[in-house]
């Protein structure tokens, strides 16, 4: 007889169990205080869990919805995706701008030499001799070549000054969307 008064007891508080968890999760209202963290509750037609909103700086437990949940996982991974490809860029930008800065020296001693070379050129003769018309050539050959140095670091400087543009563009607009996501973490936790 007391295995099956225990075993009535059992069945009783179960089936108490059950009605008063149902009753919990109807009484539930969303973002207002919930007991215990990770509980699951359908109000109206969304799912809700007992957890932190993530829109809140409160530690606090309340029904967060599922939608509120779902945004602040997607901000967490955009975060995380943008903060990579940030020190990416960063390291890119900074690269670049150190071959700027060697482009433009390299410019900078390359016109050097053509500046001096052609005016070394003025001290020849108008009559040259064949010594001297192989020096002339010689010259000439160098100060084509710098004037060729002079070109190519230049494009060099502008193909990196627009990889640094658009660097700094792709930044602004990772930081724009990243803004967006938080702002929709915002909106689904109300």
């Amino acid at each position: 007889m007391s295995k099956r008064i225990s075993a009535l007891s059992i069945a009783v508080l179960v089936l108490a169990g059950t009605f008063v968890n149902v009753s919990g999760a109807a009484a539930a209202t969303p973002y207002k205080t919930c007991k215990p963290a990770k509980a699951k509750a359908t109000i109206g037609k969304l799912s809700y869990t007992c957890a932190k909103n993530p829109a809140s700086t409160s530690t606090k437990l309340v029904w967060v919805s599922k939608p509120c949940l779902d945004a602040s996982a997607n901000y967490k991974s955009a975060l995380s995706i943008t903060a990579s490809n940030t020190a990416t860029t960063t390291a890119a930008v900074n690269a670049a701008k150190r071959s700027i800065t060697t482009n433009e020296r390299q410019m900078a001693s390359a016109q050097k030499n053509v500046d001096t070379w052609t005016k070394h050129m003025l001290a020849y003769p108008k009559s040259p001799t064949d010594t001297e018309k192989k020096q002339i050539a010689t010259v000439q050959e160098g100060i084509d070549r710098n004037k060729q140095r002079v070109a190519d670091a230049q494009a060099n400087i502008t193909s990196l000054q627009a990889q640094v543009a658009a660097a700094t563009a792709q930044d602004a607009k990772n930081a724009d969307g990243l803004a967006a996501i938080q702002a929709s973490v915002t909106s689904s936790c109300k």
